[in-house]
């Protein structure tokens, strides 16, 4: 199990095509803290369909999604595939 399958779970539980979440949502529903790298590097929400990828991207792609992210803002898009 990976500290990510709540976020997988919620994106699959959600029917809209786009789902927009705020760090702070993101870590909500993780119930733990995303780590420094997230906020940092746009790279470590890249869309890595390698399994031995990233997990937190396997957890958007299983749920059918890409992410883009802007680190700015500190917002997510995950889009439907």
């Amino acid at each position: 199990m990976s500290v990510y399958d709540p976020l997988r779970k919620e994106l699959q539980r959600r029917k809209a095509e786009t789902i927009r979440l705020s760090f702070s949502e993101i870590e909500d529903i993780l119930r733990r803290p995303l780590p420094p790298s997230a906020y940092r590097f746009s790279a470590w929400w890249g869309n890595q369909t390698s399994r031995k990828g990233h997990t937190q991207s396997m957890a958007w792609l299983l749920a059918g999604f890409e992410a883009r992210v802007s680190l700015k803002q500190r917002v997510a898009e995950f889009r439907r595939l």
